[in-house]
């Protein structure tokens, strides 16, 4: 069984804007191994992460590629560590796109530092359960870097993330290395947040920019207090990748973000699915050992087995 099981709050699916159906929407938070700096925003790790993410999306509906759609709400990715925000229509759907995402940016991040070994620790998905907690991730990510005080303004970020989109409507183009060494330039599609589907491109422009400035205006005291000039953003491309950082700041995760309540909810829901889950998976595995034996069914908002099997993840987040 799963070190942590997976699951689902199905009655806090979210609208999403483009698809047209209710989500499940997710943060998802995946480490760098040691904590090394290997995601630092060199200009070819810019290109080559935002060329993962477009071709993750170019993938749907591909031969052999994905058969299910998905939203790519925001993310960013530090020297040490990546965020991303999505929104999927079926809990397996995540486990699928992630295990191709980090498995092909460990690949192309290992290549270019000419290493081998682990690049990601397996990634951590946190439910989010409300549009209005979707907005505060959205600009927890877009604060990364100020609020690490490596940037005046998120909208002077170097980092392989959405802010230029998402605040000057650049595009966040990358590259793409396919097998044989065909080299595609492609861009990063972001969709909108449920809801603000409904805004204009000017007034969605303007919520981000208010979102940007406040948490300008939210850092600046900071930096002045501790006496530190105005940051170049660029002096983050030239950190040695394998440092790490000098203090590890962590703080407890929630297990969704959303409200108190919430949370115990997703707690209650959480014991009760595990007890039934561990009665099919102990099962299921009989079952391989003896098809003549009875199977139970996985209960629904779960994750089954063949894909949540640790070694299948280790495999999906390794270089």
């Amino acid at each position: 069984m799963p070190a942590t099981l997976r699951i689902e709050m199905t009655e806090h699916r979210l609208p999403s804007p483009r698809l047209g159906v209710e989500v499940l929407v997710f943060e998802v938070t995946c480490k760098v191994s040691n904590d090394l700096f290997l995601l630092a925003p060199r200009h070819e790790v810019v290109a080559l992460l935002n060329g993962v993410l477009a071709r993750a999306q170019q993938k749907v509906g591909e031969a052999g590629g994905f058969e299910f759609d998905f939203d790519l709400y925001s993310y960013y990715v530090m020297s040490n560590h990546l965020h991303l925000l999505i929104g999927v229509v079926e809990l397996v759907h995540k486990s699928l796109l992630l295990e191709w995402t980090c498995r092909e940016i460990a690949k192309r991040v290992n290549g270019f530092h000419d290493r081998t070994g682990q690049l990601l620790t397996p990634n951590h998905a946190i439910q989010v359960v409300s549009p209005e907690h979707a907005l505060e991730r959205m600009r927890y990510f877009m604060g990364q870097a100020t609020a690490e005080l490596k940037s005046r303004h998120p909208a002077d970020d170097v980092f392989a993330c959405a802010n230029p989109a998402l605040l000057r409507g650049e595009k966040l183009r990358g590259v793409f290395v396919h097998a044989g060494g065909r080299r595609e330039e492609l861009a990063v599609r972001l969709d909108r947040l449920p809801g603000l589907g409904d805004l204009t491109p000017k007034a969605h422009r303007q919520l981000m920019g208010e979102m940007a400035d406040g948490i300008a205006a939210e850092h600046r005291p900071r930096r002045k207090k501790a006496g530190l000039p105005v940051p170049d953003p660029e002096a983050v491309r030239f950190v040695d990748p394998l440092t790490r950082p000098k203090e590890r700041k962590r703080s407890p995760a929630p297990v969704v973000h959303g409200t108190t309540a919430q949370q115990a909810e997703w707690r209650a829901l959480h014991a009760v699915l595990r007890e039934a889950y561990t009665r099919a998976h102990v099962a299921y595995w009989r079952w391989l050992a003896d098809p003549r034996l009875p199977l139970i069914p996985f209960p629904p908002g779960t994750i089954p087995p063949s894909h949540a099997r640790k070694m299948l993840r280790q495999r999906a987040e390794s270089g």
